[in-house]
């Protein structure tokens, strides 16, 4: 076989390097504008009263659609609310209508040009198709390199995946007008922008509105996506159910997606197709002195006006009521901290809302944010992330240390118990590895993994699997909830199973399982679990990092953590409850995580 390749994908890499080297000053501005337009149109959304909104809404769906529509767009709202997910729906709602904004402003100027030049048709084309065929994942990894994590590289994906249905229907309007009615135009002496500006977009605007809504759409179809790289909303809500295989949380969040999509699709729909409902009494007595374009635009203006003041006024009202917030904690930190929380990983996530709880407590205010590993390191290492529990050294976040180590503070380990695992069900016929290619049969000649770009992944790979001989076994990657899912469903099959698995982790008080030995130790000896910060987090919080510097939380002590976070039966998606009572139940512990 050749074993020459085209290393196309180290050029793509060193494009980009050279792009992030050259243009970093311009990607930090584009980055605070991007991110500036998002924290305003969320702000906006956010601070009011979840009714306001819902009234608002529910006057543009009666006002666009008729009262059936506002109704059901009432409901639909409201079930939002009773699900908890309002914060959440919101934050993504200003994630699609930020990146949806700029796209349309975009791609908009961008279809009128390919409409006027075929030179310029033809050249966008193969763009266009790039854009729209590429995996939308794929944009995720520049954008986090060229802008940082959290929204911001989410809403640039978004853009590119996004905009391309715009500039296509926006030529395809302008190129399907009447060429009699813009010959027509010509012959009185009107010039090419009167032209486009008052014959072509006027009449390609249903087309155009058409391509608005579509790129609508796809930025709403992006959120989860944008979930993974730590932009939240309803995207992160989703990505947490994911990784906790909890379906009740997942429905709602996804309900709340539905509902969403519904809302904007029908309201763009609407405008595309120019059937905005107005009163008959209003309309017929300003068509008396005014044109119909104009009674439209004057109707379009003041419901616009009237919804940013009343918005405004809300959220000033409501701003300025909330200045006696809480105040920080008096020991010279920083009040706002942000921990950062691997997906589906349980420790962490159990350890972080533990100090979320402690900190909170004492003033500070805590936001956990979502992302997968890769994400994780490099937030912290620009310091857009304060810290993170969850790094496994050294064996399974190694390349992730050697990549990163540099900008990143070890503050020290919280647990020494670690270890990396293949597991089976309790009553599977062998106990070790050695033992599990000569009855792979049993297992259906699988061994089920996690994520393909985990540490343990990596280890089965290119030392368990070769060491024991287990060539011909089929090793299925995918995601941890995939793993977990898998494991569940063979146990209540009765059938035999294996899986990568790792301790200190809930399964194993969940699920009759065992260890397989490792005579070779292809898994490695024991990994700590430690805390690693930001470059500025001893300065920021110069107490916090003391404390966490002295954490230490042993598997006994964590597996009762996890087990009524994780196992416990609850009503409730939200752990915060569920710790505050674990919290008061060793009140001894918890106090000396500060004492």
């Amino acid at each position: 076989m050749n074993d020459f390749r085209l290393p196309l994908g180290d050029w793509a890499e060193a494009l980009v390097q050279f792009i992030t080297d050259v243009f970093h000053p311009v990607f930090d501005v584009l980055r605070a504008i991007f991110g500036g337009f998002y924290e305003a149109v969320d702000w906006a959304l956010v601070t009011p009263p979840f009714w306001v909104i819902i009234v608002g809404v529910v006057a543009l769906g009666y006002w666009a659609r008729g009262w059936i529509f506002a109704l059901g767009t009432a409901v639909g709202l409201t079930i939002i609310v009773g699900v908890n997910q309002w914060d959440a729906a919101m934050d993504t709602l200003a994630l699609v209508l930020t990146a949806a904004i700029i796209a349309i402003v975009v791609s908009v100027p961008l279809g009128i040009l390919a409409a006027r030049s075929r030179v310029a048709s033809s050249i966008m084309k193969p763009v266009l198709d790039f854009m729209q065929t590429m995996p939308a994942f794929v944009y995720l990894i520049p954008a986090l390199i060229l802008f940082r994590v959290g929204v911001v590289p989410g809403i640039v994906a978004t853009i590119i995946f996004a905009m391309a249905p715009g500039v296509r229907m926006t030529e395809l309007g302008i190129r399907g007008v009447d060429k009699e009615v813009v010959e027509a135009g010509h012959a009185f002496g009107a010039s090419p922008r009167r032209i486009l500006r008052q014959i072509q977009l006027p009449l390609a605007a249903p087309t155009i509105m058409a391509g608005v809504n579509q790129v609508i759409m796809l930025s709403l179809s992006m959120v989860v996506i944008a979930g993974m790289v730590g932009a939240g909303g309803l995207g992160g809500v989703i990505v947490q159910a994911l990784s906790r295989i909890d379906v009740g949380l997942g429905f709602e969040a996804g309900l709340a997606v539905v509902v969403l999509a519904i809302v904007l699709d029908r309201l763009t729909a609407t405008l595309g197709t120019g059937r905005v409902r107005v009163g008959a009494r209003a309309t017929a007595r300003v068509r008396a002195s005014a044109p119909a374009s104009t009674v439209k635009k004057l109707l379009v203006a003041a419901g616009v006006v009237v919804s940013v003041a009343v918005l405004a006024f809300t959220a000033f009202a409501v701003s300025t009521g909330d200045s006696s917030a809480t105040a920080g904690p008096a020991n010279g930190d920083k009040k706002d901290l942000t921990i950062a929380v691997f997906n589906g990983w349980p420790e962490g996530e159990a350890a972080s809302y533990l100090w979320k709880g402690v900190l909170e407590k004492k003033g500070y205010n805590v936001t956990l944010e979502y992302a997968d590993a890769g994400t994780v390191f490099a937030g912290v290492s620009t310091n857009d992330y304060d810290l993170v529990l969850d790094g496994w050294l050294p064996t399974t976040h190694e390349a992730y240390m050697t990549q990163y180590g540099d900008s990143l503070v070890d503050l020290g380990a919280w647990n020494d118990d670690a270890a990396n695992t293949i597991a089976v069900n309790a009553d599977a016929p062998i106990d070790s590895l050695d033992e599990l290619a000569a009855n792979a049969d049993l297992f259906d000649n699988r061994l089920v993994g996690i994520e393909p770009g985990a540490g343990l992944t990596d280890a089965t790979e290119n030392a368990v699997i070769p060491g024991y001989g287990l060539e011909k076994m089929d090793f299925v990657t995918s995601s941890t909830p995939a793993m977990l899912s898998e494991l569940k469903a063979a146990l209540a099959a009765d059938e035999n199973i294996a899986v990568t698995l790792w301790m200190p982790h809930w399964a194993y008080d969940e699920f009759d399982i065992k260890n397989l030995k490792d005579p070779q130790g292809a898994l490695g000896t024991k990994e700590t679990i430690h805390s690693l910060a930001s470059t500025s987090f001893e300065k920021d919080f110069p107490a916090l990092a003391g404390w966490i510097s002295d954490f230490r939380m042993d598997s006994t002590m964590l597996y009762s953590l996890e087990n009524v976070m994780f196992n416990g039966s609850t009503e409730s998606d939200d752990y915060a409850p569920i710790v505050q009572k674990w919290m008061t139940e060793n009140t001894k512990y918890v106090a000396g995580l500060t004492g």
